[in-house]
């Protein structure tokens, strides 16, 4: 049974540690800062230990699962366990912060991964990348492997890890952003607000389902009819700056994210 060792219990560390005890393939303990946090995971029968070093101790895999900003605490009390044997391997969650940020922290040679998932993993929904240093690669199907318990996993180049941070890291809150404004305006035209968010939630639910193997173009063909209200629709989104306004977040999300790692 392979040790999984999670180092922090936020949304996504505490989303993660739920989905792999529920499988029963994992010898699991975490830890956190928060003492209420680690009684919740306690009462659900998952091992907790009262320091970091001691789930790095006992973990074949360490997750690290802090704020950026706290990831180089984190490795500076880990790192006497993390030597270069390959026995062990560091996995960050933590965005903006490079396996170079990390292995600077810890002994020459220590496996170093990094992951960034989403939200959407709290419902066994998410997607995510990976990628390795030289020593992590042997590592890296066990890590796809954790987390296609909470979604989707891929492979990818770190150059691109903030671009896909701001992508897919961020992107439950647009669609969310995007979906309040609909909802916002369809009470707007006199629809109950009640019966507006039950019709934008099924609406991008069906849509994201229609994308697993249509194109956007395709969809967005589907549905649109020349001088139909959709392309009313587009015609003043378009003019508003939609579209522009989405590769600006984008931008701003990928070079904010470039920043996290110090």
């Amino acid at each position: 049974m392979q040790k999984v060792g999670i180092i922090g219990l936020g949304k996504i560390g505490g989303s993660l540690l739920l989905r792999l005890a529920d499988s029963g393939r994992f010898e699991l303990v975490a830890s956190d800062i928060h003492k209420e946090q680690l009684a919740v995971f306690e009462k659900a029968g998952v091992t907790t230990a009262p320091s970091n070093l001691e789930v790095a101790e006992s973990s074949d895999l360490v997750f690290v699962a802090v704020k950026p900003w706290d990831v180089g605490q984190v490795m500076e009390e880990v790192a006497s366990v993390m030597g270069s044997d390959g026995g062990k391997a560091v996995v960050s969650v933590a965005a903006g912060v490079t396996i170079a940020n990390i292995s600077e922290k810890l002994p020459h040679g220590a496996a170093v991964l990094r992951v960034m998932p989403n939200v959407c993993a709290s419902v066994g929904l998410g997607s995510a990348v990976v990628t390795a240093n030289e020593a992590g690669k042997e590592r890296l199907e066990d890590v796809m492997g954790i987390f296609r318990h909470v979604g989707d996993v891929m492979e990818l180049p770190e150059r691109l890890f903030d671009a896909a941070t701001a992508l897919h890291g961020s992107g439950p809150a647009y669609v969310a952003l995007f979906a309040d404004a609909l909802i916002q305006a369809g009470v707007r035209q006199g629809i109950p607000r009640d019966v507006a968010r039950r019709l934008v939630v099924e609406t991008i639910g069906g849509t994201a389902v229609l994308l697993k193997d249509r194109s956007a173009h395709q969809v967005r063909d589907e549905v649109m009819t020349p001088g139909g209200t959709t392309a009313a629709a587009f015609v003043a989104m378009e003019k508003a700056g939609f579209v522009g306004a989405v590769h600006d977040g984008i931008e701003a999300a990928t070079e904010q994210a470039r920043g996290l790692g110090g």
